[in-house]
Order: structure tokens, then sequence, then C-alpha cells
């Protein structure tokens, strides 16, 4: 079993390389990079939420997947407070401090994530990896913008932070809101419009995996020496202690469906961010570090990934 899901797993990996070799090539830059990400974010992941959910989601599956939005928070409540424990542990500046916190909590759930999903449960994984990120999201960019930013109260504030409820309301929102309007409608959505949305949707997983691959070659080698210390501690948090965590919480639920615990495993378990570097830029931190976290969690996660979906 250990080997299919890591068959599964490496396949999608194979793609991922392929991404960060196109980067060492100079096929892609970091601009292009860039403009690839966000083709993903803005139109064909939006797309995927939409087909996803209008094809799979029922009432009836919501009343065995509407708590994946708490256990995400739990997650990242969970991965927050042990990063914090575990940040005295090595020598880091203010900035360097910041972004351990930040690529220790927040993981690449969705860039990652949905492919993994639906290599090894097909759309009804993506579906609930989907609810999942629901809860995730709204931390994302309160307590994530917060923890780069520092301590400041206006972080979960949307008064006091205006382009929170513009981030918050995105085309992938957008996507998953649709979604669910349309798979809970009586009416038959046209063909031709779930035709052009799986078409879109579809594209998301080899874009996303090529994105992921190329900004994971900004990992430096020299980088990862010089971040040692910091970058054990992340991946004893990020791939071990968190999904660890999550497997024992979710064990003590007998009534928690096994595909719902899998995706929660599943995303525990994930790497960091793979838009770490391009939010530490951004809000603050050390997006060096943040990019060598990147790369040290993403190639470690070809082994811990699997691992943990075995142990289920």
């Amino acid at each position: 079993m250990f080997l299919q899901i890591l068959s599964k797993v490496g396949l999608l990996f194979i793609i991922l390389s392929i991404g960060a070799l196109a980067r060492r090539k100079k096929l892609l830059n970091k601009e292009s990079t860039s403009a690839l990400a966000r083709i993903v974010l803005v139109v064909t992941l939006p797309f995927l939420y939409f087909y996803s959910l209008s094809s799979n989601f029922t009432f009836g599956m919501l009343r065995d997947i509407w708590m994946l939005p708490v256990f995400a928070v739990l997650v990242v409540a969970g991965g927050y407070v042990i990063a914090m424990l575990l940040s005295p542990f090595a020598a880091m500046t203010e900035n360097e401090k910041k972004t351990f916190i930040y690529v220790a909590t927040f993981t690449n759930c969705g860039f990652l994530a949905i492919p993994i999903a639906n290599s090894l449960y097909g759309p009804e994984g993506v579906v609930r990896v989907v609810f999942f990120n629901v809860g995730f999201n709204l931390l994302y960019w309160t307590l994530g913008i917060r923890t780069l930013q520092g301590v400041r109260g206006d972080a979960f504030s949307v008064s006091g932070n205006p382009a929170l409820l513009k981030n918050l309301l995105n085309s992938g929102t957008i996507g998953l809101l649709l979604g669910i309007a349309a798979g809970l409608a009586l009416f038959k959505i046209p063909g031709f419009i779930m035709d052009s949305a799986r078409i879109l949707g579809s594209a998301t997983i080899p874009l996303a995996l090529l994105v992921v691959g190329s900004m994971m070659s900004e990992g430096r080698i020299t980088r990862l020496r010089a971040y040692r210390k910091p970058l054990l501690l992340i991946i004893l948090c990020r791939l071990i202690a968190v999904p660890a965590l999550a497997l024992f919480i979710t064990g003590m639920f007998d009534s928690l469906p096994h595909l719902v615990r899998a995706i929660i495993v599943l995303q525990s378990a994930m790497p960091s961010a793979s838009t770490s570097p391009i939010f530490t830029a951004r809000f603050g931190g050390d997006p060096q570090l943040a990019s060598s976290a990147v790369f040290a969690t993403t190639a470690c996660s070809i082994v811990t990934v699997p691992l943990f979906m075995f142990l289920l």
C-alpha cells in the first residue's frame, strides 16, 4: 500500500521536477512563473472549484464535510503553536523568526494538495480539499499576514486592513460559491458550460505543479546550509509534528468519515506554501529563508506524505 501511494505521489513530483528543470534552463523565470501562478489562481483554479463542486456536491455531502473548515482552523492553530514553541531553539533575527513561524504554519494546501487528492481520491477528494481551504484561507489572509507584519491588532479587522475583504473575495471564492450553488440547484447546467469548466479546470493540476517546481528551484544549496538548523526545525514541525497531531486527533472521532479524515491528514502533511517567498517579500520577513523552506519541505514531503497517508 505504501508503495502504491508513493508511486501516485511520485508521478506528481516528476511534473514538479520538470518545472524546476524548466526554471534552471531559463524556460521559466521569476516573472513568467509569477504570471503562470496568477493564471492558475485567477483563471483555472476557480473553474476547477466550480466544476468539481457543481458535479459532485449534494446536501448529503454537506452533512459529512461541514466540519472540514473547522479542522482547517485547528490544524493551522496547532502548527502555529508548535512553530512558536520550536522557534527559540534556533538563533534567528526577527525577520527570520517571523518567516520561520509563517512557513512552519501555512501549507501548500492548493497547488500541491489538490493534485495529490485528485490522484488518490478523485473528484470527491478535490471537493473536500476545497472545503478545507475555506477555513485555511480565512487564517492565511489574517493570521498569516499578521505573523509577517508583526503583532498588530488591526490585522484581523476589515476596517483596519481594507485589503483583507478584497483578498477574501477573490475569483477562487466566487468559483467556490457558484459551484456550491450549482451543485445544490435543481436545474441542470448547460453542457457547453460544464465542458468549458472541465477543460479549464483540468489545466490547474499540471500548471500548478510546474509553478511549484519553478518556485522550489529558488532554494539554493548554499542557502540550505546557511539555514540548516531553522530548516530542520521547520521540517520537524511542518512535515512530522503537525500531521502526527492531526492523525492522532482525527483518530479520536469514530464518526468521522474516512475520506474526510484522509483529507485533514493530507492537508496537515503538506509542505510550506509555495507562495511563501512572494508573501514574505510583500508583507515582511526573509524571502531567502522562505524559498529555502519551500524547497526543503517539498523535497522531504516526497517521503513523508505517502508515509502519513499509509498510516491512516
